[in-house]
């Protein structure tokens, strides 16, 4: 087993299990303001000119028309063309309901930067989508190892505070 798999398989075991009984129910639906997710990594560091860089990994159950989860927006505008856009590429007709659609489960992965103070609501360098297992994996490992070494340096830290 991959470094630090056993950890992400147990982060998100019980929204595979909720996934699994969801899937299984036909007179499931949707609600976009109640998704069912895990947080997997939040990581926000300041870098060179105050610019915050911020990396989000989630696990997250969605309709099987999402193709990001920017389909969560307030007013789900970009939900109403994610599902048009949906079926009409699987040429089939629209679902009378588009949040009583079957789901899948998914790893969104999200990435941006944004300059402090700027109180500007453009994210510099935003990108946002679904990932494979394999990719969620390698960067929460990534992420794992980053987390190990910086918690040795804060210990090595204190250690020589205290000396």
């Amino acid at each position: 087993m991959k470094a630090h798999e056993k950890e992400f398989l147990s982060n998100i075991e019980d929204l595979k299990n909720t996934f699994n009984t969801i899937k299984k129910d036909p007179s499931f639906i949707y609600n976009p303001n109640k998704p069912a997710g895990a947080h997997l990594i939040n990581i926000r560091s300041v870098g060179e000119g105050m610019v915050e860089h911020t990396e989000i990994l989630n696990a997250i159950i969605v309709p099987e028309w999402t193709f990001n989860a920017e389909f969560f927006d307030e007013k789900h505008e970009t939900a109403k063309i994610q599902f048009e856009n949906y079926y009409a590429d699987k040429n089939e007709s629209l679902p009378q309901n588009m949040w009583e659609t079957p789901v899948k489960f998914v790893y969104d992965y999200c990435t941006y930067d944004y300059t402090i103070g700027s109180f500007s609501e453009n994210l510099d360098n935003y990108s946002e989508r679904f990932i494979s297992y394999d990719e969620a994996l390698e960067k929460f490992q990534g992420y794992k190892e980053k987390m190990i070494e910086m918690n040795k340096l804060i210990a090595q830290a204190k250690k020589k505070r205290k000396s």
